[in-house]
């Protein structure tokens, strides 16, 4: 029963790792990405292999087996393993290298989630980008690993995969007559996912839409408010054409814009004033990173959401107009509806203190995500029980209800309330025995 839980959790981390690169948890969404990360066979293999690594190791290694699940580590190492799988010939020896880099992501990940998650922050793409520039410069002296020319012979690739039908098929995409800035949009968002051509913009762009509509209208905004301010600022926009980091705007956007923060026209007002300072460090950090030969890849943006995340920490209270996401649900519109119906039911009748549901001295017997219970929708549950000086729940044997400490006291309602409707007919368990049917014992339930 174990290894078929630990089975089912193994296997729905490999979809959610890709959906992670889009904070999204929806299966559908995660099916697209994984095709277009197809679209280069050898790519799409390098980074499905670097993605069951990383979960792999990560269940080898110990971690927690409902985070991995959530492919909160393996996006990173799927973002390096298609970086590496863009760029080098395949051979075994870039096996070995994917492999090394799956291991080293997760590695920082784990170590990232301990140094910046006290903060309360996320870690986004950060150990994508150490790991992948770690193992770009480290590979300059790889003699046997080579460039990849596939993108250079394209048409020949594909001839040999699909014939004639396949190349007049990735000839009419690529020809599409659509305006420059619309062209760069759906090649940016290629990019995100190392997939440098029109047709996989087009599916991500759909795919984006049916996930999120708010993403998708955040992803547009952003793009052409960079494409914008390039224009007023008279920079070169064919950068953006030809490296594609054109993404730093489209994923800032739909960070800030709706996913850590809920969504608003304040989040989105902030979209448009924080994208120019996204794209003057987009700017300044290529040349920087031009000395090293270094891709910037998705640097600002990992900057620009970090610095503004740490920032919103400071404030002197919160604001409900640009408010933070407490609780994720990854999603743009059930963060949004989660937040308005929290406002709705409680915050509109001001704060309200509550005490524990109990007098004197108990403890806490198991905490969030226990080791027996306490697990998915309850994980933030406690158990409390009193215990003597040595420690100990119940006096004598502890066979019968009456020989614990807990048993019989005064139990307290958290906070002022109005009582709906009390259960009281359940007897009590004998020791050692449970009522899975009616396992809530008795209880009343109250409303505030």
């Amino acid at each position: 029963m174990k290894y078929s839980n630990d089975i089912k959790l193994f296997l729905k981390a490999i979809p959610n790792s890709y959906g992670q690169v889009f904070f999204s948890d929806q299966r559908f969404f995660a099916g697209i990405l994984i095709v277009v990360t197809f679209f280069d066979l050898y790519a799409g293999l390098f980074g499905l292999l670097s993605v069951i690594t990383t979960n792999l190791v990560g269940f080898l290694l110990g971690f927690d087996k409902k985070t991995i699940s959530k492919g909160v580590f393996g996006f990173n190492s799927l973002l390096v393993g298609l970086g590496l799988g863009v760029y080098f010939e395949p051979n075994s020896q870039l096996v070995l290298v994917i492999l090394m880099g799956a291991i080293l992501t997760l590695l920082i990940a784990v170590s990232l989630q301990g140094v910046i998650g006290k903060y309360a922050l996320p870690y986004l793409s950060i150990p994508f980008l150490l790991s992948i520039w770690v193992m770009t410069l480290a590979t300059k002296e790889f003699a046997a690993l080579g460039i990849s020319e596939r993108g250079i012979y394209t048409f020949n690739d594909l001839y040999t995969i699909g014939g004639d039908p396949l190349v007049r098929v990735y000839e009419w995409w690529n020809d599409l007559q659509l305006p420059k800035s619309l062209r760069v949009y759906f090649i940016s968002l290629g990019a995100i996912l190392f997939q440098y051509n029109l047709l996989s913009g087009i599916i991500l762009s759909i795919g984006l839409l049916l996930f999120s509509r708010i993403s998708f209208s955040l992803s547009l905004i952003g793009f052409y408010t960079a494409y914008l301010f390039y224009e007023i600022i008279g920079a070169d926009i064919s950068e953006l054409s030809y490296s594609y980091i054109g993404f730093n705007y489209i994923l800032t956007s739909i960070a800030i814009g709706g996913f850590f923060i809920i969504p608003s026209k304040k989040s989105y007002l902030w979209v448009v004033l924080l994208i120019p300072i996204v794209a003057m460090i987009t700017i300044s950090l290529s040349q920087v990173f031009a000395i090293f030969s270094l891709p910037i890849y998705s640097l600002p943006f990992n900057l620009i959401v970090l610095l503004f995340l740490y920032a919103l920490k400071f404030r002197i209270k919160p604001s409900e107009t640009l408010s933070e996401v407490l609780i994720q649900h990854n999603s743009p519109e059930k963060n949004l509806y989660a937040f308005h119906n929290d406002v709705v039911r409680f915050r509109q009748h001001g704060q309200k203190p509550v005490i524990l549901p109990f007098l004197g001295t108990w403890t806490v017997s198991q905490g969030h995500d226990g080791e027996h219970t306490h697990k998915d929708e309850f994980r933030h549950a406690w158990d409390f029980v009193i215990t003597n000086m040595e420690e100990k729940q119940f006096m004598g044997s502890g066979d019968l209800l009456t020989d614990y400490f807990c048993y019989d006291k005064m139990v307290l309602a958290p906070a002022d309330g109005t009582v709906e409707f009390v259960v009281d007919r359940i007897p009590d368990n004998v020791v050692g025995e449970v009522n899975l049917k009616e396992n809530w014992g008795k209880y009343s339930h109250h409303q505030t």
